[in-house]
């Protein structure tokens, strides 16, 4: 038994070099299961969260770009709608990786992997509202922003606590 054991470990080895390098890093697998009501094995596992990671992260970039190109469209500023871009990147950041996952301990499932997804479109609303009131509002910077919250900013808020 040793001696298949130690083939299974070469085997095991052998893998984990090869994933290293799709992974970027080193991998886990075992021949353990990792407690999971159907039985699966560690190894499915982080395949499966390296599938839900890819496909979230390619959703939002999608919903990202496809943001970006509507606030140009909407504003006619490239400048404001690289602003408000990075508006909706930091609000995606801070909803994912700094409130709700470590947080709660979640691990990226299907529900998750499609939330993250669909979040820039629902955090795009917001924002293409306040860059197209300030767009199209005179003066200033500064008198521009006054002028846009004053208009748009209890309907914005109302909206997101609804």
């Amino acid at each position: 038994m040793r001696e298949r054991y130690r083939k299974y470990d070469d085997l095991r080895s052998n893998i984990d070099y090869i994933a290293q390098d799709a992974c970027g890093s080193p991998v886990l697998m075992t021949d353990r299961f990792d407690g999971m009501a159907d039985g699966g094995s560690k190894f499915v596992f982080m395949h499966t969260q390296s599938i839900y990671r890819t496909s979230a992260v390619r959703g939002a970039a999608i919903g990202i770009g496809i943001a970006f190109f509507v606030l140009c469209a909407s504003t006619w500023s490239p400048l404001l709608a690289v602003a408000a871009t990075l508006s909706i990147i930091c609000t995606m950041v801070s909803v994912i990786g700094v409130i709700t996952m470590p947080a709660f301990g979640w691990t990226l499932g299907s529900t998750e992997a499609i939330l993250i997804s669909i979040l820039a479109g629902f955090s795009v609303d917001y924002v293409v509202h306040l860059a197209h009131a300030f767009s199209h509002n005179y003066g200033t910077a500064s008198e521009r922003a006054v002028a846009t919250f004053s208009e748009m900013g209890s309907p914005v808020l109302s909206g997101t606590c609804v």
